[in-house]
């Protein structure tokens, strides 16, 4: 008879640590694919100054922010860039997971999906925020202007806090589709292209005509971007009242879409263990 062998309890955040060096490794070994994606995070960036040459500042003041399009661009397409980069890879790690049959041994101990969840997800938004810093850096270095101040800096570290964990519910969202469907993403996708129409990231969303913005309205990168920019642009903090509704607005969202994100991942888990099908892909 087997002896029984005492075993220390790993914490939650053990394992989520685990998982970010595992990523971290496998992710440095690929020196030619990271060359790749500063050099694609530093063309976006200078199309967007050469574009910022021909576009008028006008509606950038009728709407609120400084006359910089220059700035309202690379703050917008940073941003969609950095969350749909993330949120996508989360759907990747579900798969490459299927892929090397790791899924099952995983969830088949005593890590719980919500663990599982954010040790998969953590290490690409640490990844997507050193893109993210890179773009602006080169922003700032093509004539970026960025007004900081202790106020408007509190409020940008919380808007990123609230950007990131809004996008990592529609991350999980689409992990359960590829749990579920063992195919492409349609939430992630349908995600990029109706943010990049309707969420601000290119125009204001206040040049859409009204039967529209609606739509923009249900995204959560609306009013993170919006936000974002009002610091960053014009310098503002929690002592502005749009500021204030953005994030009450970021999080009502997270309160209410969380629930039912994390419930739908674990129909979706369920019901493929049950079916022997979490190794499948």
């Amino acid at each position: 008879m087997a002896e029984n062998i005492p075993r220390g309890r790993v914490g939650a955040l053990e394992k989520a640590l685990a998982f970010i060096v595992r990523d971290f490794k496998i992710w440095w070994t690929y020196k030619l694919w990271i060359t790749l994606d500063i050099l694609s995070s530093l063309t976006f960036v200078a199309t967007y100054f050469f574009v910022s040459m021909i576009i008028t500042p006008q509606a950038l003041i009728e709407s609120g922010y400084a006359a910089d399009f220059l700035t309202f661009s690379i703050i917008g397409i940073s941003l969609q860039h950095y969350v749909f980069t993330s949120v996508s890879s989360l759907s990747d790690a579900i798969r490459e997971e299927q892929w090397n049959g790791t899924m099952e041994t995983i969830l088949s101990s005593t890590t719980s999906f919500k663990v599982f969840l954010l040790g998969e997800s953590a290490f690409r938004f640490i990844i997507g925020s050193y893109f993210l810093l890179a773009s602006f850096g080169m922003g700032v270095l093509l004539g970026m202007r960025l007004i900081l101040n202790p106020e408007s800096m509190l409020a940008v570290l919380v808007l990123i806090i609230l950007l990131v964990a809004s996008h990592m519910v529609i991350g999980i969202l689409g992990a359960a589709m590829i749990l579920k469907l063992k195919q492409g993403d349609p939430i992630v996708w349908a995600f990029s292209w109706l943010t990049q129409l309707f969420s601000g990231v290119l125009y204001p969303l206040g040049l859409l005509p009204d039967w529209l913005k609606w739509v923009g309205n249900a995204f959560p990168l609306t009013y993170s971007l919006d936000g974002l920019r009002r610091c960053l642009m014009n310098g503002v903090g929690f002592n502005n009242p749009t500021i204030v509704e953005n994030t009450v607005k970021l999080l009502a969202f997270i309160a209410v879409v969380l629930p039912f994100s994390l419930r739908f991942f674990k129909k979706s888990y369920d019901s493929t263990r049950r079916e022997g099908a979490l190794g499948q892909y």
